[in-house]
């Protein structure tokens, strides 16, 4: 019974493997100047929303975006001299299973993969970062990275969802984008921290 289980199950685990990849969903509003055109960096300083400072909460993505933003042509700054004001929220909660036609085209929803036992629940990781511009204080952009895993430690999916947030920052020309990620060498080794990904493609997604 355990043989025929296993003959089963290998045209699944190919399947899998054959479509597997990392990938990260991204939406963005408003617009952004490209700041990596400018000649001098344009300066922004992170806030915490209400409920992050409440708690105390540390911020384990602040480093990467740091990092990431510098490469773009911002650049961390004192409060009087910021030019933007960032807001950072990021939520990991279990995915509901959704069932997708598979002729509905590339504007689907990604469907979940089959939703068995043995492949653990399926969870959904969010980074969403906001725009605003100083002294007014309106929101200008918005831009948010989801990506799809089984995976419930949401510090795992961090460098990922920072890598799409900012792989084409800012995001213009459609709302919906679909990033293509390369897992970083050493990726879910217990004794090194996540690098980041390498960005392997960047396309918009046809909502049609």
């Amino acid at each position: 019974m355990k043989t025929l289980l296993s003959i089963c199950l290998l045209p699944v685990l190919a399947a899998l493997a054959g479509c597997a990849g990392v990938t990260a969903d991204v939406a963005a509003t408003g617009a952004l100047p490209a700041a990596a055109a400018s000649s001098q960096p344009v300066a922004y300083r992170f806030a915490p929303t209400p409920a992050q400072a409440e708690a105390g909460e540390i911020l384990p993505y602040e480093a990467l975006l740091s990092d990431g933003l510098a490469q773009r042509g911002f650049r961390a700054g004192a409060p009087e001299a910021a030019r933007y004001l960032v807001s950072v929220a990021w939520d990991t909660h279990p995915a509901e299973v959704k069932v997708v036609d598979a002729g509905c085209g590339a504007g689907c929803t990604p469907a979940e993969a089959p939703s068995l036992p043995w492949f653990g629940r399926p969870y959904v990781h969010t980074l969403t970062l906001r725009f605003f511009a100083l002294p007014e204080g309106g929101e200008v952009y918005k831009v948010s990275a989801v990506k799809r895993d089984r995976n419930a430690d949401p510090r795992e999916a961090v460098p990922y969802l920072v890598a799409g947030a900012l792989a084409r920052l800012p995001y213009a020309g459609a709302p919906q984008w679909r990033v293509k990620l390369k897992r970083p060498a050493g990726a879910g080794s217990a004794d090194r921290a996540p690098g980041m990904p390498e960005v392997l493609s960047v396309s918009p997604v046809d909502a049609q």
